[in-house]
């Protein structure tokens, strides 16, 4: 990359960020397991402009929900999902993550700081046993990141709170 582009891209990122900057910097995320298919089903609510900002640093390129075409980043978020939202088992080996979709929802398009549902599952064949969860979105742009899961399984339900300093928790001792 031409150090021109780097310029132009860096002011672009500082614009943005600059232009949607808000106080609250969360995620939240829906999961719930499905004892029939063996996984677990994922709805991940975050700030429009805060997802865009972490695309364009990913990408190194202009992302936006309502330019880029669909399939590119639709591609842009599974690869940052892969990245950012990972479970992974005792040995350290991660769960296949299938994309299923995104959505903006009405209400939430007309605020101030609208936001995105992308929804997903993650393969869990053994279930939670030795299971680790690193639920890091956002968190490498804002250091007061804050992510929010709620977990469903077996007729339980627990929250979970991640942070940059706590950003991966066991799930089985959690559920």
């Amino acid at each position: 990359m031409h150090s021109a582009s780097i310029l132009i891209l860096t002011a672009a990122l500082c614009v943005s960020w600059q232009a949607h900057a808000h106080t609250l910097h969360r995620s939240t995320a829906e999961a719930e397991y499905n004892p029939k298919t063996q996984k677990l089903e994922v709805s991940l609510t975050v700030f429009i402009d805060d997802f865009e900002l972490a695309l364009i640093r990913q990408s190194e390129k202009r992302m936006s929900f309502e330019q880029t075409p669909k399939a590119d980043l639709d591609a842009q978020i599974q690869s940052y999902l892969n990245k950012n939202f990972q479970l992974m088992d005792a040995k350290g080996s991660m769960s296949k993550l299938t994309w299923v979709g995104r959505k903006i929802d009405a209400i939430s398009a007309q605020k101030d700081d609208p936001e995105v549902s992308v929804f997903f599952e993650l393969d869990l064949p053994d279930g939670f046993s030795g299971i680790t969860l690193r639920y890091a979105i956002l968190q490498d742009l804002f250091k007061d990141q804050v992510n929010l899961l709620h977990l469903r399984a077996d007729n339980k339900q627990r929250e979970l709170l991640f942070t940059q300093a706590e950003a991966e928790k066991r799930l089985d001792a959690a559920h």
